[in-house]
């Protein structure tokens, strides 16, 4: 009897300690509930009060009964996967299940982007059924964040900058749902062009080319589309088959508005920037809530525009652009240092992607505008100060060379670096540099990403420069007591000191006071 309890005694400790251990051993390897995902984009879909689509709530819900899923589905002919037909029904049958108010929501706010969603598939030669994938990822929630995607149609870091878009640490532009919506039908034009089938370009989009590839070469590249799935994570059929059953949802639910938005003047107005602008000088001028402003443009995701020679894209209300340009200058002009000063603490680095082929090296990658360089890793070297000395950000090093674990990173290794093509001179003159002489390009941008070199105080003709020159025991703290509204934080920010011990008698400082 005692050898009997002590056995049942020493199996439940055994599962005791293996439980959490198998629990955790599976984290990384259970893909996200696409359930759970849904409901929540569609909940905050709700929950956006400024969102564009607002506008395109005059109109008449159109809603059509089926009975057999399977028939409706192929009667409408669109991209088919045949044996996910099953598990789509499933996907039909939960977006029915949902409530009232959340349909209404995602129908309407569907039918405000359709027209222009088929133009651009239109412009690329993309059948025009694709325009489903977008509600089906991500109810049409343009804020939706996933492992490692982003926006209505959950694209990739890569496959958003390979494509020409911008992903930095003040922008992106994921979240701007026709831009998104552009990136993901050039990516779907390339993967159709590679592939030579739209079901597999569409794989493609969820999985990466690299992966869909080597699963081809292994199967002989005869390989049926269940075949392939069944190489794939689980989370990729899923997806397929909710593109599926929002094919056949949003036709038979449909929203007919009184006038089509991107026709009529009902849409809000656009404006280019060129200066770096924050959503708050708008409100200080316009009376705009910078809410508002962030819910047209989501693409910038702490409420400021960066400097740019193109000119970034704002959105704002109807009839509020002519204001805009009328007080551009007062707009200018009511730059607060602040509200840039607190951002820039607070910025870091895209999060690293999820890459779509982990462990395979990137071949022959080329980025429009972008020329490649390698630098030689010296020893010392840590991915921070590289990405500082050549100007991009972490996550892409690591993306560029297939980097898991930035301390594995050895010296001798290369790294290959993609740059501004007009600047690629200077960058590779880094690398014939000794490392404690490298310094960054002093340039608006970098100004931007650096907190330390952030030099907003020089956006507004208003704002009062001195020079002050250190006397006998005067320390940051003694001379920012001898101007108003100015720290010992702040003068040693403005003048690029990271010890205050260096500070000599003689030497000038800039000081931006408020009067």
């Amino acid at each position: 009897m005692k050898v009997f309890l002590r056995n049942i005694a020493f199996v439940i400790v055994a599962l005791f300690v293996a439980f959490p251990i198998f629990i955790f051993a599976q984290t990384d390897s259970v893909p996200e509930n696409y359930f759970l995902f849904f409901q929540k984009n569609i909940e905050e879909l709700s929950e956006n009060h400024f969102s564009p689509v607002e506008i395109n709530s005059e109109g008449k819900f159109k809603t059509e009964k089926t009975n057999d899923f399977s028939e409706k589905y192929t009667a409408l002919n669109p991209v088919v996967f045949p044996g996910l037909l099953e598990k789509s029904a499933a996907n039909f049958q939960f977006f029915n299940s949902l409530s009232e108010n959340e349909k209404r929501n995602l129908i309407r706010s569907f039918s405000f982007y359709e027209k222009e969603m088929e133009r651009i598939l239109k412009k690329e030669n993309l059948p025009t059924e694709l325009k489903f994938l977008a509600p089906a990822l991500s109810a049409m929630n343009e804020k939706a964040v996933s492992t490692d995607r982003a926006g209505v149609w959950q694209i990739t870091h890569f496959q958003t900058v390979l494509n020409g878009g911008e992903i930095n640490r003040l922008v992106d532009e994921r979240f701007n749902v026709l831009l998104s919506s552009r990136f993901a039908a050039i990516q779907l034009k390339q993967n159709l062009q590679n592939f030579k089938s739209t079901e597999l370009a569409v794989i493609a989009l969820f999985c990466g080319n690299t992966k869909l590839k080597n699963i081809l070469a292994e199967t002989g590249g005869n390989a049926d589309l269940n075949l392939i799935l069944s190489q794939l994570p689980e989370k990729v059929s899923e997806e397929i088959a909710a593109f599926q059953a929002m094919k056949v949802f949003l036709t038979v639910n449909k929203f007919i508005p009184v006038e089509d938005p991107f026709k009529t003047k009902i849409l809000p107005d656009t404006v280019l920037v060129f200066q770096q602008l924050h959503f708050q000088q708008i409100e200080k001028v316009l009376g705009i809530k910078s809410e508002q402003i962030q819910a047209l443009n989501p693409q910038y995701k702490f409420s400021i525009i960066p400097e740019s020679k193109n000119g970034h894209r704002l959105t704002l209300p109807n009839g509020k652009r002519d204001d805009f340009v009328l007080w551009n200058d007062s707009i200018k002009m009511a730059a607060d240092s602040s509200m840039f000063q607190i951002f820039a603490q607070t910025i870091e680095y895209p999060p690293a992607p999820n890459r779509q082929y982990l462990g395979e090296p990137i071949k022959d990658l080329v980025i429009e505008g972008k020329t490649k360089i390698q630098y030689r890793i010296k020893t010392g070297d840590v991915l921070g100060i590289i990405a500082e000395n050549y100007d991009v950000d972490v996550a892409d090093l690591k993306y560029w060379n297939n980097i898991s674990n930035e301390r594995r990173i050895q010296a001798g290794q290369k790294l290959d670096i993609f740059v501004p093509d007009d600047e690629a001179d200077y960058f590779r003159k880094l690398e014939k540099t000794e490392p404690e002489k490298q310094t960054l390009k002093n340039d608006p941008v970098t100004q931007i990403k650096k907190s330390t070199d952030l030099k907003v105080y020089d956006l507004t003709d208003t704002t009062k420069k001195i020079e002050h020159v250190v006397k006998s025991g005067e320390s940051p703290y003694i001379i920012a007591k001898q101007y108003d509204g100015v720290t010992p934080e702040l003068i040693l920010e403005w003048n690029n000191i990271d010890d205050p011990r260096k500070i000599q008698i003689g030497q000038k400082l800039i000081i931006y006071p408020k009067k």
